[in-house]
């Protein structure tokens, strides 16, 4: 009885100290590379300088924000539409909002050829300091390298295809070239139309601008009192009628029950 113990304690002491150095062993932490480089930029740093060494596609995005007071806030929108216009730029989404002060908020996306995008974003700091500014540029170059690789292999393979159809005798063997030939046109469309989607999206840089009214200065605007202001009217009003609803039918029933034992 005793070795059949020994023996048991030797097995559990041996796959206690097997799994000990299973776990102290672990796993190298993967390597994580390569894909579309994407680099936050501090103003300071100018985006045409940060992509120099980078290609000859790069896909550039500001985002911002500035804030004016109620007086601008107009003025300052319809100057920085008239500044898009000026290089020959595009607005292809805008959004307006207004807060619980009634202090509103206007943003905008802004599309600019890429050659003129950091004076754009000079002249707009010009009009109106950033709040904050985050720009990013993303190289996209060696996807074009390699579209442009499969292109030319699928363009020589369909060259010559087209010539073995052309020496083709029977109508098997030209409908069975003439079928590989479709399948390599839609690949040819297909990276066509990547090619020319990186190349429209490379071709302007876009900024996405928030434009906000009176932020940082709201407490020594009277348009923010009269807000709140009226805010407290409404949930005054909101708690005066919501506890009327509920007393004036209690003091009803209390009137009525007094007048009733008054009669007695």
């Amino acid at each position: 009885m005793s070795k059949k113990l020994l023996l048991f304690v030797f097995i559990f002491v041996f796959i206690s100290c097997s799994n000990n150095g299973i776990q102290s062993e672990g796993y190298p932490e993967p390597f994580i590379g390569g894909g579309v480089e994407d680099m936050s930029l501090s103003r300071s740093e100018s985006i045409s300088n940060s992509s120099t060494s980078q290609g000859d596609y790069i896909i550039k995005t500001a985002y911002a924000s500035t804030d004016v007071s109620s007086s601008n806030f107009n003025s300052t929108i319809k100057s920085v539409e008239n500044i898009v216009k000026s290089y020959e730029g595009n607005i292809s989404n805008t959004y307006l909002s207004t807060n619980y002060q009634g202090l509103q908020s206007y943003s905008l996306t802004a599309n600019i050829p890429a050659e003129d995008f950091e004076a754009f974003l000079s002249e707009v700091e010009e009009l109106s300091s950033f709040t904050s500014i985050s720009s990013n540029a993303n190289d996209v170059t060696r996807y074009v390298v390699d579209i442009d690789s499969r292109l030319k292999s699928l363009y020589s393979e369909k060259e010559a295809l087209q010539d073995i159809k052309d020496e083709a005798t029977s109508t098997s063997d030209k409908l069975q070239v003439q079928s590989q030939l479709r399948y390599i046109n839609q690949d040819i469309e297909m990276l066509e139309g990547q090619k020319e989607f990186y190349e429209n999206s490379t071709s302007f840089s876009t900024l996405t601008l928030e434009i906000r009214e009176g932020s940082g200065v709201s407490l020594f605007s009277w348009n923010y009192y009269v807000q709140r202001a009226l805010g407290w009217t409404e949930s005054i009003i909101g708690i005066s009628v919501s506890i009327s609803i509920i007393l004036i039918p209690i003091g009803f029933i209390f009137f009525v029950i007094r007048k009733l034992r008054n009669k007695k």
